[in-house]
């Protein structure tokens, strides 16, 4: 009983007198660093040169010209000249990319409002432009769905809360929605649409699509700013001066 005592009395010392050793033989050293121009005294060349050269080619890639605007174009809800644009290239690069794949052509096509984050100025159109409007790095998808859930979707829209569409019809009175039109023609509940989007909006983002059980998605490895590019320089190689307008897509009613 003693051994066990006195064993666990020269253990505490020993573990005691390693640690005040230790913390005796620490020592601190701190400095005040600013955090100002003085860093560029000390510039890392190397450095310097390979951040320089990015910038270069950087620029040489958002200055490059792919079109021409008529006009400058804005964006604005229930729907605007560029919105418009935007969506309905949208449509157009997803037809032809299922066109590629021998698929049956889109039904429509939805963006949402908050990822168009600048206008379109007139004049020279750059890969710059294009970026500022569409900076955030979304992809095509498709989203396969029923007449029945996309019904879901259209009925969550108001005169306030809405979405860019293309080859939609859509009519609000009184701010609430009145009738909706795919092409023209009402949704037949057991038909499969195929909506032309973006994965945020694919998953849930914005809410829009939220309510509605997909058959199935396809996701696609294309930034969505790259179908805008290849949609305007498809344009301009066809001659062809962008433009948009507000057209007949969205109505609003006034009140009796």
């Amino acid at each position: 009983m003693l051994n066990f005592f006195f064993r666990n009395v020269l253990f505490f010392l020993f573990y005691f007198c390693v640690c005040v050793n230790a913390q005796n033989n620490y020592k601190y050293h701190y400095e005040v660093v600013k955090m100002d121009s003085t860093f560029d005294e000390r510039a890392d060349l190397t450095m310097e040169t390979y951040l320089l050269q990015l910038k270069q080619e950087k620029d040489k890639k958002m200055d490059r010209v792919i079109g021409s605007s008529k006009e400058t174009l804005t964006t604005f809800a229930p729907q605007s000249p560029l919105s418009n644009l935007l969506v309905d290239m949208l449509f157009e690069g997803g037809n032809d990319y299922l066109l590629s794949k021998k698929m049956k052509p889109a039904d429509l096509a939805l963006l949402n409002f908050g990822g168009i984050r600048a206008a379109l100025p007139q004049g020279k159109i750059t890969v710059g432009d294009i970026y500022q409007i569409s900076p955030f790095d979304n992809t095509m998808a498709f989203v396969f769905v029923k007449g029945r859930e996309l019904k879901k979707v259209f009925e969550g829209f108001t005169e306030k809360r809405n979405a860019p569409l293309a080859n939609v019809q859509v009519t609000y009175e009184n701010g609430k929605l009145l009738s909706y039109t795919i092409s023209g023609t009402p949704l037949v509940d057991e038909r499969i649409y195929t909506i032309v989007t973006i994965n945020f909006l694919a998953v849930g983002g914005d809410e829009f699509l939220s309510q509605a059980y997909f058959e199935s998605i396809l996701y696609l490895d294309m930034p969505v700013r790259d179908v805008f590019i290849n949609e305007i320089r498809k344009r301009t190689a066809q001659g062809i001066e962008i433009e948009s307008k507000i057209d007949d897509r969205v109505k609003i009613l006034s009140a009796p």
